[in-house]
């Protein structure tokens, strides 16, 4: 069970290596500007590959678009990417490649950002997209049992026959109790 309150305040979520994000809450009109930023930047990739592909000319990009398991990548990388720009209003300890200076909230620098360093992306999808702070702030009492079932409870028949892995059983599956 979810409660439909939400954050509506913007916070903040530390991603690692001195990088701190502040973030306006995560909602469906987030969601959909990022998903909306990744397909432009898919159509602008196939746009190209066509005109390319048209004209003879084989690119590293080509192969990319051809391969599906780099095209969902890629488009993960471009939600993810369309998520701090919909969603970052700020940011600290992202600095200039060259300069010892902070580097500014833009685009470019969100993906540079992104793209060079996977384990500050990964951290920035799972706190910000994540469902496990939502549920851990509910802090309900009756979790999800690992079987899937809606609560765990104390057994309450002893010798009881533990559950199979399988929701469907055959002749074969029933093994007899002494």
């Amino acid at each position: 069970m979810l409660k439909l309150k939400i954050q509506k305040e913007p916070y903040w979520l530390e991603l690692g290596y001195g990088v701190k994000v502040k973030v306006k809450p995560c909602t469906s009109a987030v969601f959909y500007e990022a998903k909306a930023y990744m397909n432009s930047k898919l159509a602008e990739l196939a746009k190209v590959y066509q005109v390319n592909k048209a004209a003879g000319i084989v690119s590293d990009t080509a192969s990319d678009v051809e391969n599906p398991v780099k095209r969902e990548a890629m488009a993960d990388k471009f939600l993810l990417i369309g998520l701090g720009i919909a969603g970052i209003l700020e940011w600290n300890g992202v600095m200039e490649a060259d300069e010892d200076k902070a580097a500014p909230l833009t685009e470019s620098k969100i993906d540079e950002l992104f793209s060079n360093f996977w384990v500050v992306a990964e951290n920035f999808r799972h706190q910000y997209c994540g469902l496990l702070k939502v549920l851990a702030a509910e802090k309900n009492a009756s979790t999800s049992a690992l079987n899937g079932t809606s609560a765990m409870g104390e057994p309450i028949v002893t010798g009881a026959e533990k559950a199979k892995a399988s929701a469907h059983s055959t002749s074969a599956d029933t093994q007899k109790q002494p």
